[in-house]
């Protein structure tokens, strides 16, 4: 074989060697080229998407916002793990933000008629006397287990709210119980309170001899203070804006703290009605809270109304007490 033929087959032997080398060379450029290409990996409000990017970005993938069109674009290469760490991100903010407490609006009441009821309990005890033998005031209106149970004498169950075994008695009453009443009428409405205090005194009076085996004899005030503690507590138990501090320890301290310093003194006083007194106006409070009555204490003209109705109250069953004797 001559030189010039030897060349000439080896051109043509290199030809398509090389032909295939560029060959290569242009699919590895069209294959980059595509894998810089920006695509689409998610589309959303302007906040989702600046929301999104940075989350890209503490992550090193980089990326672009389109905010007219809304749309997030990452790198062809890089949008499998894009896609992956969005999805991820909104899976662990599913329940973020957390949905706004509904805070219940702070209710302005008139000036609660505190004094005018403590004085009466002081008045009311003047005329009364202390709790002894043949007292007409109170065989008529003490708390007596079986003339309420099996003589029908509902009224002794708020009677004997008035009436006080003796000045230590009153006096413990008048000083703790007024500032506590005067918080929960501040709270409630003076007359929404005083209403609510009455018929959860009542009811802590009548479960206290309900679950008696014994006949049983009962007065004071203290029944009610407990009660208003057990409101306040009650009211609280429901509000998502408290902490659990507010909502619970805080009243049960109260009200535990209030039967270690009235809860056993004096021979007459009843520990049990101070718990179930405790216990009523807890339910009571809930009752309160759920149906928001506790919100119109800014309506003057009701509060008047109800503040009044409890007088009457009071006053009908002192009337049935007396005339029953």
């Amino acid at each position: 074989m001559s030189i010039r033929s030897w060349d000439n087959w080896v051109r043509s032997v290199q030809r398509p060697l090389q032909h295939n080398k560029h060959s290569n060379d242009r699919a590895s450029r069209q294959e980059t080229v595509q894998e810089d290409a920006w695509v689409l990996v998610a589309k959303g409000g302007l906040k989702d998407i600046e929301e999104w990017s940075l989350v890209l970005s503490a992550v090193g993938i980089d990326q672009q916002i389109d905010r007219h069109a809304g749309i997030l674009l990452t790198r062809k290469r890089d949008a499998g793990q894009a896609m992956s760490q969005l999805r991820a991100f909104r899976q662990e903010n599913l329940s973020w933000p957390v949905p706004p407490t509904v805070v219940r609006p702070v209710v302005r009441t008139d000036n609660p008629p505190t004094l005018l009821m403590i004085g009466g309990l002081i008045i009311f005890y003047w005329l009364t006397g202390p709790w002894q033998a043949a007292n007409p005031w109170f065989e008529a209106g003490a708390v007596n287990s079986s003339a309420i149970l099996d003589q029908g004498e509902w009224w002794r169950l708020l009677t004997a709210l008035t009436l006080h075994a003796d000045q230590m008695h009153l006096v413990g009453n008048c000083v703790i119980g007024g500032v506590i009443v005067h918080l929960l009428c501040k709270a409630t409405g003076y007359g929404m309170g005083w209403l609510t205090l009455l018929l959860s005194a009542m009811t802590g009076n009548l479960l206290n001899i309900i679950l008696r085996n014994t006949p049983h004899y009962s007065v004071g005030f203290s029944t009610a203070v407990f009660a208003a503690v057990g409101i306040l507590c009650g009211r609280q138990l429901n509000n998502r804006a408290s902490t659990v501090v507010r909502q619970l320890i805080l009243p049960l301290g109260a009200g535990v703290g209030l039967l270690a310093m009235l809860g056993s003194e004096g021979e007459r006083t009843d520990f049990g009605a101070h718990v179930f007194g405790l216990i009523s106006g807890l339910l009571y409070g809930i009752l309160l809270q759920l149906t928001d009555f506790d919100l119109l204490g800014k309506r003057s003209r009701l509060q008047l109304v109800l503040f009044l109705l409890s007088l009457l109250i009071i006053i009908f069953c002192w009337f049935l007490a007396l005339g029953d004797n």
